[in-house]
């Protein structure tokens, strides 16, 4: 990455309005979580997600106006059938000898998780960079290409922003003038990001956020959904600390050991 960009980027990133009350920013947090080596070449390296490690970063780019034109990646299906090629900005899905277009090429930050009967897989991307918003989609793999099943996460950000209607003040808006400040900030509920394949093919674990800035409500806080991928269904919610227990914390966002839960 050039000096200019960078400079540039950390200029952007003192703009950003700070979070408050000790709150810590989710998505810069796990935008960290990358296994790649430091001083590996972007273009050709096969890193981790910045949200899960059972997913693959489809272009390496770390940041909203960063780009990766030459890269290079062949993400192969688990039965080693099918093939995401990436090719600069390009993305196909290669099998049985011909290619088929997909719109990833068009999704900043695009991470894909292969379902393990290579039926299916998900993609969760940013529409501008680390600041999201965030969305998780997932895909069938027919004869014919990828075709999207668009109902899979649409109860996430209403069932979200419903039990943060209902839940109790948090533990900081404990005077007048802090709770003022609480009822001027906004229920915020544009991320979902995936975690990881559930029950075969048949279900997804997704995470919905609460908003990454300071103008939100419980801010960088999130609520982790099993979600049934035929009827998008929520099958279960769980709290942050209990899906990492369940789950693990290498496929979902960091906890904020100081958060109310939602």
């Amino acid at each position: 990455m050039g000096r200019l960009l960078s400079a540039v980027w950390v200029c952007l990133i003192l703009l950003l309005p700070a979070p408050l009350f000790g709150q810590s920013n989710r998505v810069a947090e796990s935008m960290k979580s990358t296994d790649c080596r430091e001083n590996g070449d972007r273009r050709y390296m096969a890193c981790r997600g910045a949200w899960s490690g059972k997913t693959v970063a489809l272009f390496n780019t770390w940041m909203a106006p960063d780009s990766n034109p030459e890269r290079r990646l062949d993400l192969a299906s688990p039965d080693g059938k099918k093939v995401i090629q990436v090719r600069g900005f390009h993305v196909r899905l290669k099998m049985d000898g011909k290619r088929y277009w997909t719109p990833f090429g068009n999704m900043h930050d695009a991470e894909v998780g292969w379902a393990p009967d290579s039926t299916r897989l998900f993609v969760s991307w940013s529409e501008s960079g680390e600041l999201g918003p965030w969305h998780t989609q997932v895909y069938d793999v027919t004869e014919t290409g990828l075709v999207e099943i668009p109902i899979v996460t649409r109860s996430v950000r209403p069932d979200l922003i419903l039990r943060m209607k209902r839940a109790p003040l948090p533990r900081w808006a404990d005077t007048q003038e802090t709770q003022a400040m609480w009822s001027g900030l906004d229920y915020c509920a544009d991320d979902v990001v995936g975690s990881q394949w559930l029950n075969g093919s048949r279900e997804i674990l997704v995470a919905g956020l609460a908003g990454p800035d300071s103008g939100c409500k419980y801010m960088g806080d999130f609520v982790v959904y099993r979600i049934e991928i035929a009827t998008g269904k929520i099958m279960q919610a769980y709290s942050e600390k209990d899906a990492q227990r369940i789950f693990g914390s290498e496929d979902l966002p960091s906890v904020d050991a100081d958060s109310d839960e939602l």
